[in-house]
């Protein structure tokens, strides 16, 4: 252990770790690994963020599209905008077979989540890919990534949601015709019975649809909260 311990340095100096989103050396004081501080300096801060939904804001507050809609849960928040290097880092975990970065996503994520003024958590539930996706991907997305949250925040991971409706990607839909494709496709195991504060995890949150389908089938099955963590917004 010793002989290891005394070259930790020299792997770093030949093998520097680099920044998940811009690729650059992390440096010595880094909060959190995998990422540099100036790329974390980037990422929205919850506090100027959307409460209900995790949208960035000039202000603090509820935008305009979660004032006039009622959503099962009751807060989000996300690691980073839907744009730019996060995209690229997203994309290559969900369509390139990278599935080795739900690791660092998922400890960037908790960062995210302990910044929010959300109550204890009681568990944390993926959103779950239907079988006949998970078999053509291989991997469960939502799942790794809410593996690695419920590591990094000490919390009991539940696979007690299922998708019970084989639906057609959201991608092809728009907006409004989202909330119909997703509107059953979700439910609880049988003789499951939840309760406390759940802290519901997706990769990517567009309409809310999907999250707030799945909220709902944990709140009828006796969650008192559900909030909601994405890797991107």
């Amino acid at each position: 252990m010793r002989a290891v311990s005394l070259l930790l340095p020299l792997l770093e100096l030949f093998f520097p770790s680099r920044c998940l989103l811009c690729r650059g050396r992390q440096g010595d004081n880094r909060e959190l690994d995998g990422f540099c501080a100036a790329c974390l300096a980037t990422l929205p801060d919850p506090a100027s963020c959307c409460r209900r939904c995790g949208q960035s804001l000039p202000e603090r507050g509820v935008c305009a599209a979660c004032r006039g809609c009622r959503l099962a849960f009751s807060g989000a928040c996300a690691a980073g905008q839907y744009r730019g290097k996060i995209r690229r880092v997203i994309h290559r975990y969900k369509y390139a077979g990278q599935s080795q970065l739900a690791v660092p996503l998922g400890r960037l994520l908790a960062r995210q989540v302990r910044r929010c003024p959300w109550p204890a958590i009681s568990a944390v539930v993926p959103v779950p890919l239907h079988r006949r996706r998970l078999a053509e991907r291989g991997y469960d997305q939502s799942l790794l990534l809410a593996e690695a949250v419920a590591t990094e925040l000490g919390i009991p991971l539940f696979t007690t949601l299922v998708r019970t409706i084989d639906t057609i990607s959201q991608t092809r839909f728009a907006a409004a015709e989202r909330w119909g494709n997703v509107r059953e496709a979700f439910a609880v195991l049988p003789g499951i019975a939840l309760h406390g504060n759940i802290l519901l995890v997706d990769d990517l949150l567009t309409t809310g649809a999907t999250a707030h389908y799945a909220a709902q089938a944990l709140l009828d099955a006796g969650a008192g909260t559900v909030y909601l963590a994405v890797a991107a917004r």
